[in-house]
């Protein structure tokens, strides 16, 4: 969840590209979506968990191979480096416009609160993640179940206002999890010291899915009642919360802020960690010139790169998709199935 509710998600902007054009397409996407978060989630940790996976490498190339691994490791370093950069200049953005900060000074004060968290390794992005997403999830929902509960005006209306990612919310729905899941099978991978048991990975897996899934509704409503002046903001659910005071308005920039650090801080980790293990530099050193380089690649605009350069990692990320999907498959094949019951039930066959 930490992965995925980042500034785009929390925003409306990735909500409004790839469901609420759809109008009621876009409730099916989401459900459609959820599941596959859930099910992905599960496979992976199983995974991790039967087979003791440390990284993204021990569970990549074993499974497509030296060429095509290769791929994806280009592709995942970077659609993560592009992440990382556009959650500092939003975050920068943020202190911009609330306290006046210069652009430039806060770009460099984020890159530098974000490497303090990166140096701390994996047990800082957990802690991280493990105070912010409740944060996150609960702050999220309560606003948009507010939003949907009190509403002055109701416009369902169908969306054709902007481009759209497909013609198709099955296939959008796609585009939007393979993307995702670029960077969240990487995470995933590094989680085997924190599943104690079988039961934790799969757990974990349908909670994450269903969790995105119940927000991802309730935000969709959301911008659907405000539609369509919600449609053409930058920040869709932000300019909506503008309209019930300053105060909601300061609450959700301020979940805003946290959903751009979350994702930034996990972005930036798994760029030191993916880096890392292909060059002999101290990771900690490594950190430091990594945040210092997103500096001058940090003007690149934020909806700018959900329509343009997500939507191509999308296309790229299917073949993710594809592999955990595969993967699942694998595991639940009739051998397979005969080995568990064989051995957890003296069955011979």
């Amino acid at each position: 969840m930490a992965t995925i509710i980042g500034a785009g998600f929390a925003s409306g902007q990735e909500i409004v590209r790839f469901f609420t054009h759809y109008y009621k397409g876009g409730f099916y996407g989401i459900l459609v979506a959820g599941i596959l978060f859930a099910v992905m989630g599960c496979i992976v940790l199983n995974k991790v968990y039967c087979e003791r996976i440390r990284n993204y490498d021990e569970f990549l190339f074993p499974t497509v191979g030296w060429f095509l691994g290769w791929i994806m490791e280009i592709t995942v370093t970077l659609f993560m480096i592009s992440l990382f950069c556009v959650m500092i200049a939003g975050m920068g953005n943020i202190l911009l416009e609330k306290f006046n900060l210069p652009f430039q000074y806060g770009i460099v004060a984020m890159a530098l609160l974000c490497m303090a968290v990166i140096l701390t390794d994996m047990k800082g992005i957990v802690s991280v993640s493990a105070f912010v997403t409740p944060l996150l999830t609960l702050g999220i929902t309560a606003i948009g179940l507010y939003i949907v509960l009190f509403n002055d005006t109701l416009a369902f209306n169908p969306v054709g206002l902007l481009y759209k990612t497909t013609d198709n919310w099955l296939f959008s729905a796609l585009i939007y999890v393979s993307y995702n899941s670029i960077m969240s099978v990487v995470v995933l991978c590094t989680l085997l010291p924190y599943l104690k048991t079988k039961r934790t990975g799969i757990v974990g897996g349908l909670l994450g899915g269903g969790l995105l899934c119940l927000i991802a509704l309730i935000l969709n409503t959301a911008i659907l009642i405000f539609a369509p002046g919600s449609l053409l903001k930058e920040l869709p659910v932000l300019f909506i919360v503008q309209k019930y005071g300053n105060a909601a308005s300061n609450i959700y920039t301020f979940l805003l802020w946290l959903a751009m650090f979350l994702s930034a801080v996990t972005s930036g980790y798994c760029v030191v960690d993916r880096v890392g293990s292909k060059v002999s530099v101290n990771p900690k050193l490594l950190a430091v010139i990594i945040c210092a380089l997103v500096l001058p690649l940090s003007s690149f605009g934020f909806s700018n790169l959900i329509a343009g350069i997500y939507p191509v990692f999308g296309y790229i990320g299917l073949f993710m998709v594809f592999v955990v999907l595969f993967q699942g498959i694998k595991s639940i094949s009739p051998r397979r199935l005969k080995k568990h019951f064989a051995s957890h039930h003296n069955f011979k066959f």
